[in-house]
């Protein structure tokens, strides 16, 4: 029997959704691995996957292996520092953004590493999400650049506080990595908490690492006409951001 294009798996209590490339069970070719954060949502559901099958088909991207990774909560596991909660007033993100990341580095990835025919290393290691899950998967990326060499953010969360005073002083080594970011145009307009800053904090995210060893060769900023934070106008450019960040050298 033909193994099935998509694997329901649980790991440490933590649900996953694994999404192989066709052809995957009748060969044996390793391939690359993208974690995705909120269970995959980047790709399903919506057509970013018949998108994605469409590229690879015509050999404009190499097949691949997804894993949508389950939150226990977003709010706190994709959050890097513990600030007042701009959702709910009265509470705290919690902050908790080192642990998950530990948990993608080092304990996801070598469980599916053993678990799958992968291509391990980190120029075929990519990291993706959306909004919160794009700031948590540039922050893992960062956090270990050894492991994680392509890093797509999708309307990234760079309105959140602190994360602009971290990224200044962290040492940026030169590993490889290539970032694909975008966001709308007018995302945050007319608010009043902190994501009034999401436009101004993304563009200044770009400078930073441009200044900081990235070229416009290894970093790419996609600026869309949007007013809102919208996830169906940012997952459009998924195929896009995968075939710019694996492409050939």
């Amino acid at each position: 029997m033909s193994q099935p294009s998509v694997l329901h798996d649980t790991f440490n209590e933590r649900q996953l959704l694994i999404y192989l490339p066709d052809g995957y069970a009748d060969s044996d070719q390793r391939y690359p691995v993208v974690y995705l954060q909120d269970s995959g949502d980047l790709i399903e559901p919506n057509d970013s996957d018949t998108l994605l099958k469409v590229r690879t088909a015509k050999g404009e991207l190499p097949g691949m292996i997804f894993v949508g990774v389950a939150s226990f909560d977003r709010n706190d596991e994709y959050t890097p520092f513990v600030s007042p909660n701009v959702f709910e007033p009265g509470k705290m993100f919690g902050g908790n953004a080192s642990v998950y990341a530990r948990f993608l580095a080092n304990e996801l990835k070598p469980y599916i590493d053993s678990k799958l025919r992968t291509l391990p290393d980190r120029e075929h290691t990519g990291i993706m999400g959306f909004s919160f899950g794009g700031l948590i998967s540039v922050y893992t990326a960062f956090s270990y650049p050894d492991i994680f060499g392509r890093i797509g953010s999708f309307s990234g969360s760079f309105w959140f506080p602190g994360i602009i005073e971290w990224l200044e002083q962290l040492p940026i080594p030169q590993t490889g990595q290539r970032l694909y970011m975008n966001l709308g145009h007018a995302e945050g307009a007319g608010r009043t908490n902190g994501q009034q800053w999401m436009v101004p904090n993304s563009k200044k995210v770009y400078e930073l690492l441009l200044q900081n060893g990235f070229t416009e060769s290894t970093v790419r900023q996609v600026i869309y006409e949007s007013e809102y934070h919208s996830f169906d106008l940012g997952v459009q450019y998924v195929p896009e951001a995968l075939q710019w960040l694996f492409r050939a050298e």
